[in-house]
């Protein structure tokens, strides 16, 4: 339930960021009727495509997948499969997202009905980020789809006005028209009618943890009886490895900001766009920026054994989920510019805790070593 009331937290701070950003950027409000023509996409060929894996080799290579279960010192063990990436993998310059405010309304197809906020490079403690709301619902219609989702409110299912696959390839074609960097992948689908909402409402305000939605209007919220929407969460791939997206968190040893999250949410109805919440967006990336050599068994072993070398540990402590990401990692002297480079995501399991009750991961430079956080 704390994960459900934090995820419904999350959801109402994106209007504290749209104000943010609305203080500091193009922002724009039209009494314009939304009618974005959903006919004029050919999802087979999208006419923008998000950044190719240009640096792929283009010769095939198996995976190399290895499960490690060994003791590395006391209290200390691993236990979990490591999997070297296919490719040859690179270390990028980068930095966040100057959006282009009228390619961006442009892209949305609907006259930005709604106010529309982007970073466009004015206030860099805002970089990467885009927020658009068509109204003051569409806020609550993403608490309610995310409650859903979270719940297992609704099923997996096509709504008539378009398919899942149709409205994934639509809205990375939009996002395509932005300019950023890296390829959309789409996470966790929602698909919702009048009907489902009507008793998802009916759900939310008989849970006793979410009383102070009454307060905020969703108990007189009414639904259009043709309404159809999908909530769509998506993450950024470089090269088919995921961009952080703070899951799980960072732990925050360093003494400075060292990443935005890369995270892309988009409300997709028969009406049009009803929102979209972007952060952490990057401008495309140079090719071949810099290859690297990633570190494997040995190395993530030697990293581990590094990090708790140095300490007497009163708690066992078992490696259980290894995973590759990109790090967009923050230069020290810069809010902006940033290096995307690979790294190794451990997640622990302390005193047989699960992971996810454990709370306890680490990144490492991929290639170094090192401890990011």
């Amino acid at each position: 339930m704390k994960k459900i009331k934090k995820m419904i937290e999350t959801v109402i701070g994106m209007v504290v960021l749209l104000a943010l950003l609305g203080g500091c950027a193009h922002t724009s409000q039209s009494e314009e009727q939304s009618n974005i023509d959903f006919e004029s996409l050919d999802t087979d060929t999208q006419v923008v495509e998000s950044q190719d894996e240009t640096n792929v080799d283009s010769k095939e290579e198996q995976d190399t997948a290895v499960f490690i279960d060994e003791k590395l010192d006391e209290n200390l063990f691993i236990s979990a499969e490591l999997k070297m990436p296919e490719n040859n993998l690179y270390e990028y310059a980068a930095q966040l997202k100057k959006f282009d405010y009228d390619k961006v309304q442009e892209a949305i197809g609907q006259n930005a009905e709604g106010n529309l906020a982007v970073d466009d490079g004015s206030d860099e403690f805002t970089g990467g980020s885009l927020t658009y709301q068509r109204n003051d619902m569409a806020n609550h219609l993403d608490t309610y789809c995310s409650y859903a989702g979270e719940m297992g409110l609704t099923d997996d299912r096509d709504l008539p006005f378009m398919s899942q696959a149709d409205a994934v390839a639509w809205i990375q074609n939009m996002v395509g028209i932005f300019g950023v960097g890296g390829e959309l992948e789409a996470l966790d689908v929602v698909a919702m009618d009048s009907v489902d909402f009507e008793n998802v409402k009916k759900a939310i305000m008989e849970d006793s943890d979410y009383q102070f939605l009454s307060a905020k209007g969703y108990g007189s919220d009414t639904f259009e009886q043709d309404m159809e929407v999908y909530r769509i969460i998506f993450r950024m791939n470089v090269n088919g490895i995921p961009v952080y997206r703070n899951e799980p968190n960072l732990r925050q040893t360093s003494e400075r900001f060292l990443a935005c999250p890369a995270t892309v949410t988009v409300l997709l109805s028969n009406n049009g766009i009803e929102m979209i919440g972007m952060m952490g967006m990057f401008e495309p990336y140079e090719e071949h920026q810099k290859e690297t050599a990633i570190i494997g068994e040995d190395g993530v072993k030697e990293a581990i054994m590094k990090k708790f070398g140095d300490v007497i540990l009163s708690s066992e402590f078992k490696a259980k989920n290894i995973w590759m990401e990109y790090f967009p990692l923050l230069r020290e002297d810069s809010f902006t510019e940033m290096d995307l480079i690979p790294v190794w995501c451990v997640e622990f399991e302390v005193d047989g805790q699960s992971v996810e009750d454990s709370r306890y991961s680490i990144r490492f430079n991929a290639i170094t070593g090192e401890e990011i956080s």
